[in-house]
């Protein structure tokens, strides 16, 4: 059972990381607040651009109108994440301004770690250290979150990768580009981001071995906890290398991502 102050630390790693990672994009934006988080990156597309309510608070009608000022003076659709216990004060609002209710985002942990990267065979995973690796971690997580052709780069820059807190990694098969992730750690909590595979090389341990590669580093930091936000895809794969799903962040996509 995690305490109400891991689970505040893990909720802090997710909105310090994620801001961190899309204000340093080439058009993101990170503004956090005393009640919420608010990242974009600068792309029309609302799984990139999110509202996270830190706290409750009586004033939910004022600042949902800020968060959606923010949004639509950029033009831009997003979705907004709550912890499990603040969803209900802002639900009559988000009921009536048309918000729909998408699919909950697991939230997964790692405690115990056996110190195992259980890297797959044909996989050479490598810290990226160069351009020609950042190069090819671009592509690599370009082609694994089907995001828009070319956006890799911009969705992951060279700011990105002189931030200091940040780690990433690429796996190579057969010489090619397959499988990424990334660690973002605040404290004891070792953040594990960007994890994708390559289309063409997934279902072969891939993106087990490259999520732990991550932690094993989180751990050689002094991180005690491990945690990430899962998809639908992923979140299997990390439930049998020993995460547990201990809780899911309810989302809601705004109007405009309709």
């Amino acid at each position: 059972m995690l305490s109400k102050e891991k689970i505040a630390a893990m909720d802090h790693n997710f909105v310090v990381a994620m801001g961190m990672l899309m204000s340093n994009s080439v058009l993101g934006e990170f503004f956090d607040s005393y009640r919420a988080g608010i990242y974009n990156s600068g792309l029309p597309d609302d799984h990139w651009n999110v509202v996270f309510v830190k706290r409750t608070t009586k004033k939910t009608r004022e600042v949902m109108e800020k968060w959606e000022q923010f949004f639509a003076s950029r033009g831009l659709p997003f979705r907004v994440f709550f912890p499990p216990d603040l969803e209900g004060a802002f639900l009559p609002l988000l009921q009536e301004k048309g918000y729909t209710k998408s699919d909950a985002m697991p939230v997964m942990t790692l405690d115990a770690f056996s110190g195992k990267t259980d890297e797959s065979s044909g996989l050479v995973i490598r810290k990226v250290t160069t351009p020609e690796e950042l190069r090819d971690y671009q592509d690599a997580e370009e082609k694994g979150f089907s995001l828009p052709a070319g956006s890799g780069s911009y969705v992951i820059t060279e700011q990105t990768f002189m931030l200091p807190e940040v780690e990433m990694f690429i796996g190579y098969a057969e010489g090619k580009p397959a499988c990424t992730s990334m660690l973002f750690p605040t404290g004891a909590v070792a953040g594990i981001y960007w994890v994708s595979t390559v289309p063409e090389y997934r279902n072969r341990g891939f993106g087990a071995a490259i999520a732990m590669r991550a932690v094993m580093a989180g751990r050689e930091k002094g991180c005690t906890l491990s945690v990430l936000q899962a998809s639908a895809m992923g979140k299997p794969v990390y439930e049998r290398i020993g995460f547990d799903h201990p809780y899911d962040y309810p989302t809601y996509r705004s109007p405009v991502s309709k």
